[in-house]
C-alpha cells in the first residue's frame, strides 16, 4: 500500500511539473516563432533526405569472426533552404504550433485530473471515463497531426526543389500515438464497467 502510495504521489509530481513546464516551454516557443516571422522575411527549413547516388564507400574491421564486409554507405542529408514567410507559411506555422500544444496540455490536464480522483479514492466516476477518452482521442490526434506536418514538409520539397524526384524524404511517423490512444480506450471501457458495477451496488444497498 506504500508503494503504490509512493508511486501515485510521484506521478502527481511528475505530471504537475510537466505542466508547468510545458507552459514555460509553450509561451517561449510562441515567442520565439513571433520574433522569427516578425525580424525576418524568411525563415530556416530543413528535413532529412535519402538519395540514390553512390558516394564513397568505407569497409569497416569486424571484431567477430562471425561477421564480415562491413561497410559504412552514407545515403542520407539533410536539405535545408530559407522559406519566405508567405501568409499561407505563417498561418500553417502557427496552426502547427498551437495543435500540438493544445493536445499535449489536455493530455496532461485531464492526466493531473485523473490522478487526482485515484489519489481520493474515487477513480470510478463518470468523469474519469469521460477524461480517459479525451486523453485517448488526443493521443490518437497526435499521430495525426504529424502525419499532416510530413505530408506539409513533402509539399514544400516537391514544390521548391528541382531535383527532388532524385531523392525521397525521410518520415518520421509513428503510430505510437495511434495504439497509445487504443490502449487507454479499453481503459476507459474497463473504467465505465467498473463504474456501471458501482453505481449497481449503490442501488442495490
Amino acid at each position: 500500500m506504500k508503494t503504490q502510495s509512493w508511486l501515485l504521489a510521484t506521478v502527481r509530481v511528475l505530471l504537475t511539473i510537466f505542466w508547468y513546464f510545458n507552459i514555460v516551454l509553450a509561451v517561449f516557443a510562441f515567442c520565439v516563432l513571433t520574433w522569427k516571422i516578425s525580424t525576418s522575411d524568411y525563415t530556416e527549413f530543413s528535413n532529412p533526405v535519402k538519395y540514390p547516388l553512390n558516394p564513397n564507400t568505407i569497409q569497416l574491421k569486424s571484431l567477430s569472426p562471425t561477421v564480415d564486409n562491413i561497410v559504412l554507405q552514407p545515403d542520407q542529408a539533410i536539405i535545408k533552404m530559407h522559406l519566405k514567410n508567405t501568409f499561407v507559411r505563417v498561418v500553417a506555422a502557427y496552426f502547427f504550433f498551437f495543435a500540438f500544444e493544445a493536445l499535449v496540455m489536455s493530455i496532461i490536464y485531464q492526466l493531473r485530473k485523473f490522478f487526482d480522483t485515484v489519489h481520493q479514492h474515487t477513480p470510478f466516476v463518470y468523469d474519469n471515463i469521460r477524461r480517459l477518452k479525451i486523453t485517448a482521442i488526443c493521443f490518437a490526434s497526435l499521430t495525426v497531426l504529424n502525419i499532416l506536418l510530413g505530408i506539409s514538409s513533402a509539399i514544400i520539397l516537391k514544390s521548391n526543389v528541382k531535383d527532388m524526384n532524385l531523392m525521397n524524404m525521410v518520415w518520421h511517423d509513428s503510430l505510437i500515438g495511434f495504439i497509445l490512444g487504443a490502449v487507454i480506450y479499453i481503459i476507459a471501457d474497463v473504467f465505465k464497467q467498473g463504474f456501471n458495477l458501482q453505481k449497481e451496488n449503490e442501488e442495490f444497498v
